[in-house]
């Protein structure tokens, strides 16, 4: 995680959702409250992706790196996860 979050891909991301913000006439919360809930978001996914692996899942990912997401589709039982990144 720390990894991550020491990324430029991680900032870009804080910056996406500080413009989604503006672009929503809502104000923009302080640069470490943007960054608390970007790091349980991703806390959270990669929490998910490590429980379903433990169950056996065999996720086929289809990046969507226009939109920063990848759907997840488990090739074993056909479950379905949404991780944004």
């Amino acid at each position: 995680m720390a990894d991550y979050t020491s990324t430029t891909a991680f900032e870009a991301e804080l910056q996406a959702l500080a413009n989604s913000y503006r672009e929503h006439g809502l104000p923009v919360p302080p640069y470490e409250v943007l960054r608390i809930g970007e790091v349980g978001e991703v806390r959270k996914c990669m929490e998910t992706l490590m429980i379903c692996e433990a169950k056996g899942h065999l996720w086929k990912e289809h990046a969507d790196p226009e939109n920063g997401t990848s759907p997840l589709t488990c090739r074993r039982c056909g479950a379905e996860e949404h991780l944004r990144w």
